[in-house]
């Protein structure tokens, strides 16, 4: 009974783990792989923060628009119906009685025509309004460079968290080995318990780092499923090691080391657009004090009768044309103090350049120290790994032949484990500082941008 109980549970646990390993060969034929390059451009056609700055362009180049609207001729059509209740009465030389004045009813239509000859302060406002699409436009691309930054050094946190967790996964393989050779060693009495508790005290204290690690793959997945505005269930394996980049950081390094012009920078631009648009307001507020001529046309019908019936309607034509200039001749110093606000802004605006630029030299200056010492580690701790790996491999020969100690064995495990999170974090570190110098001289969206091409 017990030996068929036995068998059914078997097959019940052979059928579950088939049906697993079907549902998640199915998952790996329907998930899309996509590499750095192809993150990039989903995040920069589908992330809401580029869409929104895209929005913003649209709703600027409508308000200039909307200002060279002001330009055209201004037509409407008004109508209006009066009714009398008492009317006006006037006493006239030749009548001695008062003589009422209109009608009962004053039925009118008219058509107007409204334009602008002479507006200096509007036409220079048309200039202005094309400086504030250039700003949106720049503030857009400063959005895309951030979001590219982001989504690259999230990307490589991925990258990061997936060989990490490699790393710690080789580390516990390494310590799951040595375990069962002490324990071998242990039932032969080669080896003292301590030995056995030790090695079994290694392996267990990999398993919370190892979790850690397979935690940090995913939540790194999903921040960059978050930034590519997709759904973070979607199934996406994201492509490549960090490995890969080691054979062009040199040449990377050389490349970025030549070209340090920060004059493409995002918030340089902005700083200069700002300007440019201060000094257009204080030549507005200049023009402030020039005449503006403006005409009014005007063309309508009138009636006036003492009923609303048709046979009493009686429909008159009139028209009139008008030219109105306003010449400014006071108005308590309001434009100019408007113009030293300005000016006083510009000035400002200078300043914060001078300031930003240093600024940002700086950072440009730290981002290649650091892509520089990353270089340097890179080839480094790839040798540390191979001198960790050798001692490693000598510790297990050692212990196994009982001419070495457990700690000798676990401290070279830790040590190989250790060796090869450094290696990837030193690439990370380049990558990082490479993401961030590119930002800083605003060079790190054409390529991806599919939105402009289209």
């Amino acid at each position: 009974m017990k030996q068929e109980r036995k068998i059914k549970m078997i097959k019940i646990a052979a059928v579950g783990l088939f049906s697993f390993i079907l549902t998640e060969g199915v998952k790996a034929q329907d998930s899309i792989r996509i590499n750095l390059d192809q993150a990039l451009e989903i995040a920069l056609s589908d992330n809401p923060t580029i869409k929104i700055a895209n929005n913003e362009i649209k709703i600027q180049k409508y308000a200039k628009k909307e200002q060279i609207a002001g330009l055209f001729p201004n037509i409407d059509a008004t109508g209006a119906m009066s009714h009398s209740i008492v009317q006006q009465k006037m006493k006239l030389s030749f009548s001695p009685e008062p003589v009422s004045m209109g009608a009962n009813y004053t039925t009118n239509g008219t058509f107007g025509l409204n334009m602008p000859i002479i507006a200096p302060q509007l036409w220079k406002t048309v200039q202005l309004n094309q400086n504030q699409v250039e700003l949106k436009i720049e503030e857009s691309r400063a959005s895309k460079i951030d979001m590219v930054k982001e989504v690259k050094i999230a990307y490589f946190s991925l990258l990061l968290a997936k060989d990490a967790y490699s790393s710690l996964l080789a580390g516990y393989k390494n310590a799951e080995l040595s375990a069962k050779t002490v324990s071998d060693k242990y039932q032969q009495g080669l080896v003292s318990e301590y030995d056995k508790l030790s090695a079994d005290v290694q392996l267990k204290n990999q398993i919370p780092q190892v979790v850690n690690g397979e935690n940090a793959v995913r939540l790194a997945t999903m921040q960059v499923k978050v930034l590519m505005g997709v759904d973070v269930n979607a199934p996406i394996i994201f492509e490549g090691e960090l490995s890969n980049y080691e054979e062009e950081m040199l040449a990377d390094y050389l490349r970025l080391k030549g070209d340090t012009d920060i004059s493409n920078n995002s918030s340089l631009k902005m700083l200069e657009i700002n300007q440019s648009i201060l000094e257009k307001t204080e030549t507005i507020n200049k023009f402030g004090y020039l005449p503006t001529l403006g005409m009014q046309l005007s063309y309508g019908w009138q009636s006036m009768a003492e009923t609303l019936k048709s046979g009493d309607q009686h429909w008159y034509p009139g028209s009139t044309l008008a030219l109105s200039l306003t010449i400014p001749i006071f108005d308590g110093g309001k434009k100019y103090f408007k113009t030293k606000q300005n000016k006083a802004s510009i000035i400002n605006l200078e300043l914060q350049k001078e300031n930003v630029t240093r600024q940002l030299n700086l950072s440009v200056t730290n981002s290649l120290n650091s892509i520089a010492t990353s270089v340097e580690q890179v080839t480094s701790n790839k040798e540390v790994i191979e001198q960790a790996q050798k001692a490693y491999n000598i510790s297990q020969k050692r212990y196994t032949i009982g001419s070495g100690t457990i700690l000798e064995m676990n401290s070279s495990e830790t040590a190989l484990t250790q060796a090869r999170l450094q290696y990837a974090q030193s690439i990370f570190d380049y990558l990082d500082a490479r993401a961030t110098l590119e930002a800083t001289l605003g060079k790190s969206v054409e390529q991806y941008d599919t939105t402009e091409k289209k």
